[in-house]
């Protein structure tokens, strides 16, 4: 557990931070949250955040090491800075926007991910999602009523 972690609502003065998480991704770590291996730009971070009902960020010492998007159709998707992995950021991640969603009225969250995102899939089992798993992806959802 991190003592000094702070998770809160993204505002637009945090779009630097968030670029520079994403910047700091390796070409596979980026796969694992876009499918895709293309970088950001600062604008791609600005749209993201847009496009998001909700976006959470987990913060230490100022520095931004975990984000969280919540979307309209309870679709989610989070990365943790990999130095910041396997101390149980992601899992709070999830759970925050967990009951954001709640809050907001929405009846499950979901989450896609690939079969080797191993971390993603082990949160999705201890938070109770349902996987269905198939030979390119993992769908993950969970109903909040």
């Amino acid at each position: 557990m991190i003592n000094a972690l702070q998770i809160r609502k993204a505002n637009f003065s945090d779009v630097e931070g968030i670029y520079n998480l994403y910047n700091s991704l390796s070409p596979d770590d980026l796969y694992m949250r876009f499918f895709s291996f293309t970088r950001l730009s600062e604008q791609d971070v600005v749209n993201l955040t847009k496009s998001s009902k909700v976006t959470l960020i987990a913060v230490i010492d100022s520095e931004i090491v975990g984000e969280i998007s919540l979307y309209e159709d309870g679709e989610f998707s989070l990365v943790v800075k990999p130095e910041h992995r396997r101390k149980g950021i992601g899992t709070m991640l999830v759970k925050s926007i967990i009951e954001e969603a709640k809050k907001l009225g929405m009846t499950k969250v979901k989450f896609y991910t690939l079969p080797d995102n191993i971390p993603m899939i082990k949160i999705g089992k201890k938070l109770g999602f349902t996987l269905r798993f198939s030979s390119d992806e993992v769908f993950g959802i969970l109903s909040l009523q």
